[in-house]
């Protein structure tokens, strides 16, 4: 844990609980997801904003065969987005060293609020556009659905703050008073909602205790009253919806906070590195918490079920610094729906490489050339890579036909490598979970998350390497410099298995295969566009048939008024129920074709309904064409 932050849990018991706000059915989840689907909100400046923020990853992601991105990439850029903009992991989308992998969560039989939000989202909206995969406008409306359950969350704990201070959610109040509700409101927002009260007294004193116990709250206090007196600038008696839209804005800006503590533990992590660079010894780890006031406490499975240890070596295990920073014991639980965490600064440096690359795929001399003037706090550029680096580059170009997949666990690991302070290490699929302490107690039954004293002290006891004063290895210790390398490829689209070309690289499974997404999405739109006008003209074709037969169907009806009629097979008696099923068949075609073009029935289905409608209809009067005639009296 990053700082001596005291958890503080109040009773549930009493009248107003914050935790009942966090519940979110799955019909508001339906009912977000329609909202903007039958709202005209692309003129709006929120829809252009996150258009915008969306479109650099969305241009560098593989497409399938009909121009969109899959099920599994539409999580990934939506997880980037959120975190470049708001800070949020949302549930369901955080990274765990398995992000590009289809784990879709199960909605829970309570339909509350987890990790099946995302995922639940994403298959409405491909149910109602009748295919999997996304394109650009279903991406933005897949996060304003989220952006909306959120603020729906938020709404809901404001209310919760009025109803303890025993106040009317219409009119206007004091600026005192909305300096109060909100800072209640915040209070719940860092105890993730584990906050009730029953009246005003109840909750001023409850807020004092936290205030006491909360080691970081003095700062935490003055960014909010620097953000009200921003927001409440020319606001002398605010209202419900002027203290809604502050709530909004600390759920939207608090990372920038939470920064300043994620850069004070990683210059500290740094401090304690050895001879591998992102590397902490984890006694190191342990004897920094036993001397200090950081809490370096956790265990040592639980760190590896995070992705944050390294134990490659048994002897002396590691805890990855990029992989800790960004782990569940880090992050404010803020909400139902996200967490707020240490920002991942890969995916700032991949969203430099997507803005220039604007592929999927690219040549390794084209990305050796922009890494090599990519900097970061710890990395000064340019620099020059090493030849290790280099090759290793070449080898994942050379698996993949000679270009790099840049959304590829080989090529996150070669970022690592790159940026061994900033990049996380990128775990092999099924290896990791981004578990809460609690939920990993829960599922290994163990009772405590962080180590005892006696662990701690027996760890660094029994460290192979002497250490210094500072937790340091001394010059001598055989530790070296290189970090771990595995040669597993894992890709955002599921395929076939793919083997290296040449015996130089060793032959690795990849899950997926490369598509060249020009060329995929000129043929998508060809066959697309092949396929509309093969639709209208069966549609046509269906409906003179219909017609003729309706007509057809006419003439003879009015001929058997008379005294004698001759038809081919047919009785006079069922011409009247012929002629009302030619009208229904009109009918049937009319709304099938009406569905066809509102995009309500896919292309393909309506093509062979249309083409089955026509066999029918010609195979049943080439059957009544033939046969003697016969004379059939009027009944």
């Amino acid at each position: 844990m990053s700082k001596g932050f005291l958890p503080l849990l109040f009773t549930l018991a009493a009248a107003h609980s914050f935790l009942n706000s966090n519940e979110v059915t799955e019909n508001e989840v339906q009912q977000s997801l329609m909202d903007n689907l039958v709202t005209d909100v692309e003129m709006g400046p929120k829809w252009a904003e996150i258009h915008q923020a969306l479109l650099p990853t969305y241009n560098a992601l593989p497409k399938n065969s009909q121009g969109l991105i899959d099920h599994q990439a539409v999580r990934y850029v939506l997880h980037r987005m959120f975190v470049q903009k708001y800070g949020w992991y949302i549930k369901g989308l955080e990274p765990s060293g398995d992000h590009w992998h289809e784990e879709t969560p199960e909605k829970p039989e309570g339909a509350k609020v987890k990790e099946w939000v995302p995922t639940y989202l994403q298959d409405l909206l491909e149910k109602r556009l009748h295919h999997k995969g996304l394109d650009l406008k279903g991406l933005v409306q897949l996060a304003l659905s989220l952006e909306e359950l959120v603020s729906h969350e938020a709404k809901n704990r404001l209310k919760t703050a009025y109803q303890i201070h025993d106040f009317q959610t219409s009119g206007e109040m004091a600026r005192l008073d909305a300096d109060d509700v909100v800072r209640t409101w915040y209070v719940s927002f860092l105890l993730a909602g584990n906050f009730s009260a029953s009246s005003p007294e109840e909750v001023h004193s409850k807020k004092a205790i936290f205030a006491r116990r909360y080691s970081d709250w003095q700062d935490a206090d003055n960014w909010l009253g620097q953000l009200e007196k921003e927001h409440y600038q020319g606001i002398s008696a605010p209202t419900f919806e002027s203290n809604f839209d502050l709530v909004q804005k600390i759920g939207e800006r608090y990372f920038r906070f939470n920064d300043g503590e994620c850069r004070a533990l990683k210059a500290t992590m740094q401090d304690m590195e050895g001879k591998k660079a992102g590397r902490v010894r984890l006694s190191t780890f342990y004897k920094k918490s036993l001397y200090s006031h950081w809490r370096f406490t956790e265990k040592a499975d639980y760190l590896r079920r995070l992705g944050a240890l390294d134990d490659s070596d048994p002897q002396q295990p590691q805890v990855i610094m990029a992989n800790y920073m960004m782990a569940r014991p880090n992050c404010l639980e803020a909400s139902g729906l996200y967490a707020i965490c240490c920002r991942n600064e890969c995916e700032d440096l991949m969203g430099q490489l997507e803005g220039e690359l604007k592929t999927s795929m690219a040549e390794p001399s084209r990305i050796l050339q922009l890494v090599t003037n990519m900097s970061s706090d710890t990395v000064v550029a340019p620099r020059a890579l090493s030849q290790a680096l280099q090759t290793r580059l070449r080898e994942v170009a050379n698996l993949h036909g000679g270009r790099v997949p840049i959304h590829g666990r080989l090529f996150a690991q070669w970022m690592h490598h790159a940026f061994p302070r900033e990049c996380p290490y990128p775990h092999e699929f099924g290896t990791t979970s981004p578990q809460t302490p609690d939920e990993w107690m829960k599922e290994t039954g163990a009772s405590d998350s962080s180590a005892t004293l006696e662990e701690m002290q027996e760890q660094v006891a029994s460290d192979v390497c002497q250490l210094d004063d500072n937790g340091n290895p001394k010059a001598g210790c055989n530790e070296d410099a290189d970090l771990p390398w595995s040669g597993a490829e894992e890709l955002l689209v599921k395929s076939t298995v793919v083997k290296s070309p040449g015996p130089e690289v060793p032959m690795v499974p990849v899950l997926v295969k490369e598509l060249d997404a020009e060329k995929e999405l000129v043929q998508a739109k060809s066959s697309g566009s092949i396929g509309v006008i093969v639709a209208v003209l069966l549609s046509l074709s269906l409906a003179a048939a219909l017609v003729w037969d309706y007509l057809r169907a006419s003439a003879n009806s009015r001929q058997s008024k008379g005294d004698v009629l001759y038809i081919n097979q047919i009785s006079s008696r069922d011409l009247q129920s012929k002629l009302l099923g030619c009208q229904k068949a009109m009918t049937v075609w009319a709304l099938a074709s009406v569905a066809w073009m509102m995009d309500l029935l896919d292309t393909t289905i309506f093509s062979c309904s249309m083409c089955c409608g026509i066999v029918i209809l010609f195979g049943r009067n080439l059957q009544l064409g033939f046969g003697p005639k016969r004379e059939l009296h009027k009944v």
